[in-house]
C-alpha cells in the first residue's frame, strides 16, 4: 500500500475534524481531545498513513471514553 503525501495527510486530518496547530511542528488539535497530537515522530516511524491511523484511533478512544462517562 502506497503512503500518503503530506498534502493528502493534512486533507485527511481536516476531513476528520483535526485542525493544524501552527504553533507546533506537525501538531494537530481536535475538539474531542484535551491535548494536541504531535505527529512528527509518528510520521517518521510509520509514514503519513500510519500517523493518520494512529490519530484516528486516539480520537475513537477519546470519543468512546466520553460516551461511557456520560452514561455512568
Amino acid at each position: 500500500m502506497r503512503d500518503l503525501t503530506e498534502k493528502q495527510f493534512i486533507a485527511a486530518m481536516a476531513r476528520n475534524g483535526f485542525i493544524k496547530d501552527e504553533r507546533l511542528l506537525n501538531g494537530f488539535r481536535h475538539p474531542d481531545l484535551r491535548q494536541p497530537i504531535l505527529m512528527t515522530l509518528l510520521i517518521q516511524a510509520n509514514g503519513y498513513r500510519g500517523a493518520l491511523k494512529s490519530a484516528l484511533e486516539n480520537l475513537k478512544k477519546a470519543q468512546i471514553g466520553t460516551t461511557e462517562a456520560a452514561t455512568d
